[in-house]
This record gives structure tokens, sequence and C-alpha cells, in this order.
């Protein structure tokens, strides 16, 4: 398959009414995938570590040295967000039977589709079961349940400044004060913070890489929409922070195709806005990944300030990770 150029265009509204319609197609799979082959190398240039372990100078969270709050396996949870994040939100948290307060653990967020709870994303994204898991916290955090003009009573994400009738600030904030809840309770590396999230929850992961990068360190978007968070009309986005960005989605995409002008329309768009903001050489300027089969192509591109990859996915899976999405992003995660 060839990668194809689509410029972004305009300032038009995103139609969630052809993005997530139910459980369904918001990150729940009766036959959840397991993890296939790992990248080969998956380490982005420069890491912070090589070894996955935390440098003696790492960023040590505020909860370095305290007790556990929490026993081993998952527990939900609740934090008042305030009012900028709606209040009361809860979310889902795991971590390893093996958790020493004296070290310092990865964090990844998991962030659902519509009309999912947080909890339910454990099994469906699998990252939990992969190698070197324990070297993580986890937390799956739970959307709210708005009424969006034109779509309905929907659980999702509000996206920002510009993705209307999804825009809003709130759940940024509640991601704000969620990593504050989470690196105060746990000891936490500051610099190895992750996120990422199916569909409704990879458009989240998106908007939390440009919108977060302060915080973030890479963020992984899933089967997300076309980049209307994105789209201010007028003006380029400024991004915070330098997070690194990797991009699935896949060419078959069975939720977005009607409304595709062809294959892989939505995920180009998404990584065409990337390739602009982070200065890359171009879409011909890349390197294989060596990933799935053939009928999948990962790549990560050239001359990027920060790095920057692309999984467009085979047609065998439609709007759902494909295989080997668990294990490459846990060894992706674990590299930093």
């Amino acid at each position: 398959m060839t990668m194809t150029l689509v410029l972004l265009t305009g300032c038009a509204n995103g139609d969630k009414s052809n993005d997530d319609t139910g459980v369904g197609s918001g990150g729940m799979a009766d036959d959840p995938r397991d993890g296939g082959p790992g990248v080969d190398d998956p380490s982005p240039d420069d890491p912070d570590t090589d070894t996955g372990q935390p440098a003696e100078d790492s960023a040590r969270s505020a909860g370095c040295g305290l007790d556990a709050p929490h026993g081993a396996g998952g527990v939900q949870l609740e934090l008042d967000a305030g009012a900028d994040g709606d209040g009361w939100r809860g979310y889902w948290l795991s971590r390893p039977p093996s958790y020493d307060p004296d070290r310092a653990y990865g964090l990844v967020v998991g962030l659902s589709g519509t009309n999912s709870l947080g909890q339910p994303m454990v099994r469906y994204l699998g990252l939990e079961r992969q190698a070197d898991a324990d070297d993580f916290i986890f937390v799956y955090p739970d959307p709210l349940w708005r009424d969006f003009p034109g779509w309905g009573s929907l659980g999702g994400w509000v996206l920002g400044p510009h993705a209307h009738p999804a825009d809003g600030t709130s759940d940024l904030s509640f991601m704000d004060s969620l990593l504050d809840e989470v690196e105060a309770s746990y000891c936490i590396d500051t610099d190895r913070v992750f996120v990422t999230g199916h569909s409704w929850g990879g458009d989240m992961a998106a908007v939390m890489g440009c919108f977060m990068g302060d915080r973030v360190r890479a963020s992984v978007p899933a089967a997300a929409n076309r980049p209307y968070w994105f789209e201010t009309g007028s003006s380029a986005v400024e991004c915070i922070g330098d997070a690194d960005i990797w991009t699935f989605y896949g060419i078959a995409d069975d939720h977005f195709a009607p409304h595709e002008s062809y294959p892989g329309d939505y995920g180009d768009q998404q990584v065409n806005f990337w390739l602009g903001d982070r200065d890359c050489d171009g879409w011909e300027a890349h390197e294989d990944l060596g990933l799935g089969d053939d009928d999948d192509e990962c790549v990560v591109f050239d001359g990027c300030r920060t790095d920057t990859r692309y999984c467009l996915y085979g047609a065998d899976t439609g709007h759902q990770i494909p295989p080997f999405f668990s294990s490459a992003v846990m060894d992706y995660f674990f590299a930093y």
C-alpha cells in the first residue's frame, strides 16, 4: 500500500455521527486481540533511557517513598477535578503486585471510545498482558455523558477549543487533575507519562499529545476521527511541549469509510498535521518499522524534531486495534 498526502482544508465541524455510535465502535470487542510481534527497534531518537528503567536523575513524583494507597490489581476511584474539570470524576487504576514506593514507574493513560467507561479498556487495549507491564502504573479515566448538539447524548470526550460540537477544555482539566492525583499517590517518573486510546479515545489521546505535551512524553492515538480538533479556520494550532506521536489507523476502517474519499483518509489527515507541526522532512522520508504483515505499513518519519510514527494497518482489522498493537505500544513505552 502507499501512503498518500492529504492536505487539511478549511474549518469543518467534526462529524461524530459517523465516528462513534455505540460501545462496539468505541473500543469494546467481543474477542480482544492479543499482542503480536513487537517493534524490532522501538527506541525513539535520543530516548531518555535505553533500558526502560528510570535514570537516577529522573523526575520523581511526590508519591515516591509513600506506601501504596491501594492494593495490587485494579480499583475504581474518584477524584474532585474542580469546576474546570466537571467536578467528581471516576477512573480505574491498576498497579503491579511488585510495586516498590522507592522506584519510579512509568504511567500509562488508556482512553475509551464512545459510551464506554475506563475499566473495560483494560481488556480491550491489552497493555497489561504484555512483557514489562510491571514497570508501569495504568489509569483508565471515565468520560462523561453529555448532550452534544446534533449528536445526542453520548459518553465521550470534549476535545479542546476547536472541536465543535465536542469542544471544551474540561476533560483536559480533568486529565491534569488525574495526573496530579496519581503522581501524588504513587512513585511516578514524570518524564515517562504516556497516553493511548481508541476511536473517540484516540481523538482525546491526540488532543492530549498536542495540548498537554508538557506532561505527556508520547501519545498513541488509534482509529481516531479526522483532526477536526486542530482546525481553527484561520491560524495554526500551537501545541504545548513536544510529545512524541504514533498514529494508528486502519486502511479499511469500516466506521469512517463511508465518509472517506479513499481508504486511510482520516489517518493520513492526522499524520499530515503532525508532519507539519513537527517539522518533518515529508511523507516520502521515512523508515520501515517492520511491524505486522504485508497488509500493514508502519513507518517512522525522518527529520522530525520529535519522534513521529504512523501505522496504516490491514483491511481485516476494520475499526479495531490491529493484532500487533498491544505489544508494539508497550515495547515503545518501555524504550523510554
